[in-house]
């Protein structure tokens, strides 16, 4: 374990694995170029990771725990967090939506729902809807599992 998390309360825990779990997927086609680091970066401010956590997740995020939330309604607001973080940039819109898909995979939904989820999920984000009307929709979509 890394000196990094012996301090670290668990929602410190879950935002530095959640970076890890972006890093590795966004790894995942090959190395980090600059719009995958410039998207990440946002991703670190809004999960509030300090730079050294930071850095110490880019170089090996394969040391920091898959994370995946324990529940249905965890997943939701996972995704709706997801969604309006990456989706701030309207510059990086496609590899957003192409990064999102992988993670709405990795954060539990369904191989057969996941690009519906994703495509619902940016259009109510872009819609600018409440939670409430975001987790309404998305399980109307993800009919498949409601675990």
């Amino acid at each position: 374990m890394s000196i990094l998390n012996i301090f670290l309360s668990g929602t410190q825990k879950k935002n530095r694995g959640h970076l890890a779990n972006i890093v590795k997927i966004a790894k995942s086609n090959g190395k980090l170029n600059r719009d995958k680091i410039r998207l990440i970066k946002k991703i670190k401010k809004q999960l509030n990771i300090n730079d050294l956590a930071y850095r110490s997740i880019i170089r090996k995020p394969e040391l920091y725990p898959m994370n995946p939330p324990s529940n249905y309604q965890e997943r939701i607001e996972r995704l709706f967090t997801l969604v309006n973080v990456m989706l701030v940039d309207k510059d990086t819109l496609d590899l957003s939506v192409t990064l999102l898909e992988k993670l709405a995979i990795g954060i539990g939904f369904p191989i057969q729902t996941h690009q519906e989820v994703v495509k619902e999920a940016v259009a109510l984000v872009q819609q600018q809807v409440d939670f409430d009307t975001f987790e309404k929709n998305i399980k109307k979509v993800n009919l498949v599992s409601k675990v």
